[in-house]
């Protein structure tokens, strides 16, 4: 090289490393001890992360969005993204996370120390003053910030780079669009960029969430892999559903494990689970060495191939990188933590999580069709029978100091049907038993709710030969069916016995859901059972029916919750009793289901 050329070469600009940001940052990017693997970026050890590195360096799109389990890398790919801006292509730099402390934490522990190793970037790096502080740094032309999602930071200049961190929470749905504004004006010359990182919402169906509307509008990649058997490429998922919604493959297990009351044998869940293709059925090992199959394997495969070129989507779960005996382990800990308790939180908290799927809140109340049934709360109120008249029954639903009372009766000449005679509040034990009698009620008939102070409830039962009625969060009893012979699940106990002063009472557990859900066909009228309420039928009880609302709590899995907190739902649950009751006296048939293996 002549002298000339020596002195042309030093004083040229320095020119941009078009090489992937991840071999530049294999060179350049030296992860501090925050990160659980600190030390030079190694993106071999996260594959997945590959195809989002390109489409932030593709010139052509516009928005990246990352769905992902924890601890996968999503954040990581904007602090390695970010030194790499600053070297190779400048521009105003907004990262905003959910709080203020969020913030200060982030860029305390990791982005800045990323920025200080970066040999270029720390080249570039005013002294700490007015031009740099902890969530601020000014490179001249430039600017790198970190700020929290409210509206007032998301009001000042224009940003040509914005990462949106967890966009699924509550605060970001008024604030996504003032953010994503920012970036208007360099989109409109083509040179914007945003990248969203976030797990997946918990969201009502109806509202939506503004994370799903940006995952859904790109191309939703998949991250998959191939069968070592059959060698088709599946999702890297720890459920697999088919086109019915049925699990057809993912994370497995001996499902023996379950017991007969709905939970599962966490330590027979872990040392039988494997994964299994939901294509051919090759079940295989839960090891490194078929983690290590994946990342070799694994692509992203479009699921939405309708998406604009310029908006670019992936998803990826836990699975690709955590052992699947963790990941059962905590599954079947949190479905036995819902049965056992009624709290959905840890399986919400594995859907969002782990899954990067979301947990989708859809609601369904009773539809309440009055027609003219003939008849009002007069017609029976001195015991009178009804048509075709074949058993009737009273419900009570016990409170504090009160009580919640419903009496009807079922007729089967043509086909199930109910009529309700009376429903409303009681004050005292006497009128209960006043009421009874004016109804003309056989005392095995009458059925008291032994949720709540279940001692006055065996009292009751004692001294007048009722029965008692615990609701319970199980699903499913199994009995040996009278006609068949066979074991079969029944949404009742058989007769539970309580010690009362020396003498027995009789009880039984029974599923709400089950029969609620038989009571909200009935009344929309479309079961076979007929429902009739009287013509002047108390507001008060249809008010009741409104009070719980079914919700999907994962997915096909439907359970009846209160609308809001202490919501009058007094007649939902009599009426549910009233079925109970008539189902257990065969007045209602009931189609057993074998039990669950």
């Amino acid at each position: 090289m002549t002298d000339v050329a020596k002195i042309l070469e030093k004083w040229r600009l320095p020119r941009p490393d078009r090489s992937p940001i991840y071999e530049w940052a294999r060179k350049h990017v030296v992860l501090p001890e925050s990160y659980a693997t600190p030390g030079p970026f190694n993106a071999k050890l996260t594959p997945w992360l590959l195809p989002i590195f390109d489409a932030l360096q593709d010139p052509l799109v516009r928005r990246v969005h990352f769905r992902k389990a924890v601890q996968v890398g999503g954040t990581l790919v904007a602090d390695v993204w970010i030194p790499w801006v600053v070297v190779n292509d400048p521009g105003p730099i907004s990262w905003t996370m959910q709080t203020e402390d969020m913030v200060e934490r982030h860029a305390k522990s990791r982005l800045n120390p990323i920025l200080e190793r970066c040999k270029p970037v720390a080249s570039m790096l005013p002294r700490p003053g007015p031009q740099r502080t902890t969530t601020e740094t000014y490179f001249g032309g430039f600017f790198l910030t970190l700020n929290p999602a409210n509206l007032s930071t998301q009001q000042s200049q224009s940003i040509r780079y914005k990462v949106n961190d967890e966009i699924w929470l509550p605060r970001w749905q008024e604030v996504y669009g003032h953010a994503v504004a920012r970036v208007s004006k360099f989109e409109e010359v083509g040179r914007s960029k945003i990248y969203n990182v976030s797990q997946a919402p918990i969201m009502d169906a109806e509202t939506g969430n503004v994370e799903d509307t940006s995952f859904r509008s790109g191309h939703e990649g998949e991250w998959s892999v191939e069968c070592p058997a059959c060698k088709k490429v599946h999702p890297a998922a720890f459920a697999i559903r088919d086109e019915r919604g049925e699990i057809a493959g993912g994370v497995a297990w001996d499902r023996k494990a379950r017991r007969d009351d709905e939970t599962w044998d966490v330590a027979r869940v872990i040392e039988s689970v494997h994964f299994k293709c939901p294509n051919c059925q090759h079940q295989t090992d839960d090891s490194d060495a078929t983690r290590a199959a994946w990342k070799r394997t694994g692509r992203f495969v479009a699921q939405n191939a309708k998406a604009p070129a310029d908006v670019r989507s992936y998803r990826v779960e836990a699975v690709v990188s955590r052992p699947m005996r963790l990941l059962a382990e905590e599954w079947a800990a949190a479905q036995n933590h819902l049965v056992r308790t009624g709290d959905e939180t840890p399986l919400v908290e594995f859907r969002t999580k782990r899954e990067a799927r979301p947990w989708i809140v859809e609601k369904k109340t009773v539809s309440i069709f009055t027609t003219k049934s003939g008849y009002t709360t007069a017609t029976y109120s001195a015991g009178q029978a009804i048509p075709d008249e074949a058993i009737r029954f009273m419900a009570i639903d016990r409170q504090q100091d009160h009580w919640w009372v419903e009496v009807g009766a079922f007729s089967t000449a043509q086909g199930p049907r109910y009529r309700q005679l009376w429903f409303g509040r009681i004050e005292t034990r006497d009128q209960l038993r006043q009421l009874q009698q004016r109804y003309a009620v056989p005392d095995a008939c009458v059925a008291q709710d032994r949720g709540y102070r279940p001692a006055d409830v065996d009292r009751d039962c004692a001294e007048f030969g009722w029965r008692g009625m615990r609701g319970y969060g199980r699903k499913t009893w199994t009995m040996r069916d009278e006609g068949s012979g066979q074991m079969v699940n029944f949404p009742f106990s058989e007769p539970r016995v309580s010690d009362y002063r020396g003498g027995d009472v009789y009880y039984y557990d029974w599923s709400g859901d089950y029969f609620k859900d038989v009571l909200s066909l009935a009344i929309e009228g479309k079961g076979d059972l007929k429902w009739e309420m009287p013509e002047d039928v108390n507001p008060l009880y249809l008010e009741h029916l409104k009070g719980e609302h079914k919700v999907e709590v994962r997915t096909g899995v439907w359970e009846w919750r209160e609308v809001k907190s202490n919501a009058p739902n007094h007649g939902l649950d009599t009426s549910a009793m009233m079925l109970c009751m008539a189902t257990i006296a065969g007045f209602i048939k009931y189609a057993p289901q074998s039990p669950s293996v």
